[in-house]
This record gives C-alpha cells, sequence and structure tokens, in this order.
C-alpha cells in the first residue's frame, strides 16, 4: 500500500473575517457542498484503537490511517484512500493483526460486518490558493471548523507540502496553539464520550 497518496491537513478556528483573509492571498472558491459521513467499526473498536478511520462518505467508503513516515511537526499527516478494494486488505490486516491472527495481503474484510457509530452532516466551502485547499466545514450540530490541506503522492515530498501548510496557515493568520479538534472527536464528546476519551488516551490529536 505505499503507493497511496498522504494528506497533509492543518485544522483551525475559523476567524470571523476569514473571507477578508481567504480573499487576501487571492483563495478562489471551487466547492460549496454538503457530504454526510458514517463512521464504521468492529463493535470493540478495533479500527479507533489502531489510528485507522472507515467512513462512508455519500455511501462511497474512504479509509484513513496514520502515515507510517510522518514529519514530526504541527501537520496531521494520513494515508487516504477510496479504493475499495486496498479498503477491504488494510481493515483485514489491521483487525487480524489487532487479534494476533494470520493474514497475508490476499485476505480482505468484509466491510458489510462492521457497525456505525458515527453519522455527521457537512457543509463544506472548498478553496484553492498557493497549491494548497482551504475548507471551511460547518456540521449539523453545530461545530465549525477550517482546515488547509495538500496531498503528497510520495514520502519525498512530505516536508515541502508540510511547509507549504504552514506557509498559508502563516499567510492567514490562524496558527495557534489552542487547535480545534476534529468533527467526529467533537461528536464524540457528545455522543460516545467514554470512545472519545479512550481513543485520547492512545493518541494526541
Amino acid at each position: 500500500m505505499g503507493g497511496i497518496p498522504v494528506e497533509l491537513e492543518y485544522k483551525f478556528k475559523i476567524p470571523p473575517d476569514i473571507q477578508e483573509r481567504l480573499a487576501s492571498i487571492n483563495a478562489t472558491l471551487t466547492k460549496d457542498i454538503t457530504f454526510t459521513d458514517v463512521y464504521l467499526d468492529t463493535t470493540d473498536f478495533v479500527l479507533c484503537c489502531s489510528n485507522t478511520w472507515l467512513r462512508r462518505r455519500n455511501g462511497k467508503y474512504q479509509l484513513k490511517y496514520a502515515a507510517p513516515d510522518r514529519v514530526k511537526c504541527d501537520v496531521r499527516q494520513y494515508k487516504k484512500t477510496g479504493d475499495e478494494m486496498l479498503i477491504r486488505q488494510h481493515v483485514y490486516r489491521v483487525i487480524a493483526g489487532f487479534n494476533d491472527m494470520e493474514h497475508s495481503t490476499e485476505h480482505s474484510y468484509d466491510l458489510e460486518q462492521l457497525v456505525p457509530y458515527a453519522e455527521l452532516t457537512t457543509q463544506r466551502l472548498e478553496y484553492e490558493a498557493d497549491q494548497v485547499v482551504i475548507d471551511l466545514d460547518r456540521t449539523d450540530f453545530g461545530y465549525n471548523v477550517g482546515e488547509i490541506e495538500v496531498v503528497s503522492s510520495c514520502s519525498d515530498d512530505l516536508q515541502s507540502g508540510v511547509e507549504n501548510v504552514q506557509r498559508v496557515a502563516a499567510l492567514l493568520n490562524v496558527q495557534t496553539v489552542d487547535r480545534p479538534i476534529s468533527k467526529l472527536m467533537t461528536y464524540l464528546c457528545v455522543h460516545n464520550k467514554a470512545l472519545r476519551d479512550k481513543i485520547y488516551s492512545l493518541f494526541k490529536f
């Protein structure tokens, strides 16, 4: 799965004057969309506990998991794919490894066996500027968050991608110590705080 691209993302709180800041860097609105994410896992949350996130976005599977060769910084780095066969194979490996089962690259997991544990709808404004994507998200449960994103096709591009994200964050003046948390973690704080706390005990977000 080495060919799966890496998504570099920097989340930020959306300031009241974000439109003026976007205009100052000549950001262009490219999408105004609404989508619903249904997050899936085993009944004992093996994927969550392995920093692996599977969702159906408007009915199509997407998988994100921590990139193995990450650059140490405040920009999150995840492998991301929508290829269902690759998703089935990776999910099988994660679950098999968690349960000390023997497995090979040929094995795949029946995703229909997984159960939903979160469902959230997002209205997104997507902008492009300086070779990055800037998303402004508003959820159906009242949580708003921004994200600066670059997709890197290989590990050799990670450092330059990180620097590009950080540069745009500085131009927008959205760098802050008080970083926002993800939409999913905010949702779980309300709907399944025990799971949220367990995830926080395992990983730094």
